[in-house]
Order: C-alpha cells, then structure tokens, then sequence
C-alpha cells in the first residue's frame, strides 16, 4: 500500500511540475523575440548575407594605427621609415611602339600628359621605390611633368629631355633629378634590355630596377626625407564620389589617333585602362592596368612656338575644372596649384577637400577643351 502511494504522489508531482513552471512564466514579463536581422545594403545594390548564426565579429584587415602609404592612402606593408622618403617619379613612354611598358602597374600614382606627336606620356610615382621590380622604357624630362613630380616632393627620373626642361632642372636648386644621359647615371643606375632593343628598338628599352634606385639614390647627396610627409589625397572608405552620377566608362581624347578610356569593373572596385583600341597591360605581370581612383583635369595646352619636335607646353599652375571618378560614380571637380611646386588640390563643388578612396591613382591632365564622354 505504501509503494502504491508513493507511486502516486511521484505521479502526482510530475503531472503538476510542468504547470507550475508555466505558471510562473505567465506571471513575470515575457522575454521578447530576438529580431531578425536584416542584410545591410552595400556599395552597388548588392545584399551582403547574415549568417543564421551571428559570428564573432572579425578582426579588421588593417589595424587602425597601421602605417600608410601617404601616396595611396593603402597600409601596403610600407615602413614608417619609408613614408618619410621622397617618393620616386619616373618617365614611361606610352606610344604604341613601345608597349607593352613594364612596372607601371604596381604604381601609386600614374600621371599622363600630353607629348609631341599629341601622343601622351606617363610618369610612374613610387613611395617605396624598393618594389619595383623592373620598369621600362624610361624616356626623356617634360617641364610641365617636373612641375607634377614636384607637387608629391619626388626624386624626378628620366632618360634625357627636351630643352624646355632642361631649363627648368638648371634654374631649380631645389629639385632632385636622375638624368640617365647627362648625369652619369648609364649603367650603374640605367640599362637597356637586350629584348626589348630587338623587339621594340633600342629608344624603348631603357629600365630600372627598385634595387638599383635604393642603391642609387644615397648617391645623389641630398637629404632624401620629407618631415611630416603630407598624404598625396585626402583618405577615406567612402569617397566623395559616391554621391555622384554613375560613371561606369569615361574616355577622352588628346587626338583623334589617341583616345584612352577607362571602365569600371565591379567585381574588383576598380577602373581598368584602355587604349589604342585594347586593355593597357603592364608586359611583366601581363595584367590589366588598373586603379581605384581616377582623375580628369582640364589644363591649358600650347604648341611651343618654333619647335620643329611638336613640342607642347601645359600650364599646370593656377586653377581649372575636372572630374573625378571612383566606385562606378564621379562628381565634377575643381583643381588648384600656386606654384610649380605646390602640392596639388583637389576640391569639390562646395570648396571642400575631394576624399579618395583608399587605392591607386591615375591621373590624366588633358586639353581644356578635350571631349569627354561619361556614361
């Protein structure tokens, strides 16, 4: 009889537990439902996905106090050391004749300007010249680009020059210049590349290498540093283009035989280079040229008179209109420089300081009145 009863009181006990507890829960406040989570929206109208189960959240890619390269904005794995360096700025011919060019597409910044022939030339802009692996063909000094090396404070690179800028270099005490055929320099800091002599002629195969510039430069004997380096562009994740109009594909003209274009791949967030009807490749890592920033700027352009060359003249001090391109969009922009060494500005429309995106640059000074289609 008394098992029978304990058996009924565990039974009892049981049946009545349950209740309680659910009693209990009726009377104090109810937990609320944990909301879903809703999939952020990003750049371009893609849905990032939320997992089902929130993750700790990740490390950032880059620690906030990571050095960065002032040219780019990047922290690339530059030394604080080198940040304070005087970048590099080297000649890169750029007519069909002497492509594939090789380095360029490991540059912060590339600068094109119009040459003779009105066919464009390049300068390559290093901070940390000690990555460069090989860049060629490096051709001869334009004043207008001395102007432009000047705005970053570079160490200014190239294979000759023109009168005009040979003027320049010997009234400016306070440039840094590397000329490789009035300067000493072939053979110790300048070669020429037996394949390229036989493909492209010996005028296109003169390079350089990162080893030979850092071995190089100390022996210039002049102060290297810049205290205080100031950063090439103003930085951030969102760029002031991002409230522009769609700029997926933009192309201009220096003339009707040269007509570059860059187009935004979306898949990369960057812009890629054409020209001469195809992809710009850089002929050592056979990749596409490619940057996440990209710069139009409207400058006066004259024929120097009496040249027999074609010689043109730029003025690249002062002010004038250009656009800036970044994520697929731009927005129309104000350049200013005061001096032919000045840093150069760039503002929007309100005054303010254009903000690029973390990247590479590309820079393209064109004729004030050049055609410009922008879709």
């Amino acid at each position: 009889m008394k098992r029978i009863c304990r058996l009924l009181a565990v039974l009892s006990l049981a049946v009545l537990l349950p209740w309680a507890l659910c009693a209990c829960r009726k009377n104090a406040e109810p937990a609320p439902a944990a909301p879903e989570e809703a999939a952020p929206d990003l750049p371009g109208g893609e849905t990032a996905v939320v997992p089902e189960t929130p993750a700790a959240p990740a490390a950032p890619e880059t620690a906030p106090d990571a050095v960065r390269n002032p040219l780019t904005g990047l922290a690339d794995g530059i030394t604080a050391e080198m940040t304070q360096r005087r970048p590099v700025a080297i000649m890169v011919s750029n007519i069909v004749s002497s492509l594939p060019q090789w380095g360029v597409g490991d540059a912060d910044i590339l600068i094109e300007m119009l040459a003779e022939g009105r066919i464009s030339r390049l300068m390559a802009i290093f901070q940390d010249p000690g990555k460069i692996d090989r860049i060629a063909s490096i051709r001869s000094a334009r004043p207008y680009f001395i102007d432009m090396a000047q705005s970053y404070g570079a160490v200014y690179i190239h294979f000759g020059g023109s009168v005009p800028a040979y003027e320049a270099i010997a009234a400016r005490s306070e440039l840094l210049e590397i000329d490789g055929i009035g300067g000493g320099w072939k053979g110790a800091l300048f070669d020429r590349d037996p394949g390229r002599k036989a493909q492209l002629g010996s005028e296109h195969s003169v390079y350089t290498t990162g080893a030979r510039l850092l071995e190089g430069l100390p022996k210039l004997g002049r102060e290297l540093t810049q205290t205080g380096n100031p950063s090439a562009f103003t930085f951030a994740d969102t760029s002031s283009a991002a409230s522009g109009e769609s700029g997926v594909r933009v192309q201009f003209s220096y003339s009707e035989n040269h007509r570059p274009w860059f187009a935004y791949d979306a898949a990369s967030g960057e812009y890629l280079r054409f020209e001469y009807g195809k992809p710009q490749i850089d002929g050592l890592t056979g990749d596409q040229i490619a940057v996440k920033n990209v710069l139009l700027l409207r400058m006066d352009t004259t024929d120097v008179k009496g040249s027999k060359l074609g010689l043109v003249e730029i003025q690249t001090t002062g002010s004038g209109e250009g656009y800036y391109f970044c994520g697929g969009r731009y927005i129309p922009v104000t350049w200013q420089k005061e001096r032919y060494d000045s840093p150069l500005r760039i503002l929007c429309a309100d005054g303010s300081e254009t903000v690029f995106a973390p990247g590479k640059t590309f820079l393209s000074c064109i004729l004030r009145t050049a055609k410009v289609s922008i879709e």
